[in-house]
């Protein structure tokens, strides 16, 4: 495998991922991108569209590395994985489930319970 792009626009980077973690990040990038063209078509006024059009390639070479399993990384994937994982733990109350499982496991090692399941 190539260790550059043969575009010239830098460092390929090879990706492995276990299965599971295929399909979701195809679902999420999938709906990720839908979304930005469910906005670029339906706004009447779009903020940014040009950043909206980045977004929609962004997803595309996101989903085309999937099933390449390698990516040239730049600043616009970077930036819309970035944004999706802000978005999902947020959604998902990331931090407030993080600091409940810290304090069952800390209560649980101080009684000595062992390993929670």
């Amino acid at each position: 495998m190539a260790n550059t792009n043969p575009t010239g626009r830098g460092p390929a980077v090879a990706l492995q991922f276990p299965t599971g973690h295929v399909r979701f990040l195809h679902e999420t990038f999938s709906d990720a991108r839908e979304g930005v063209r469910d906005e670029l078509a339906h706004a009447r006024q779009p903020t940014d569209p040009d950043r909206l059009r980045r977004e929609e390639a962004a997803y595309g070479r996101l989903l085309a590395s999937l099933d390449e399993l390698v990516i040239v990384p730049d600043h616009d994937v970077r930036e819309v994985v970035a944004s999706l994982a802000q978005i999902i733990d947020g959604s998902n109350e990331h931090e407030r489930v993080v600091a409940e499982h810290e304090a069952l496991r800390g209560f649980l090692a101080q009684i000595g319970g062992g390993e929670a399941r």
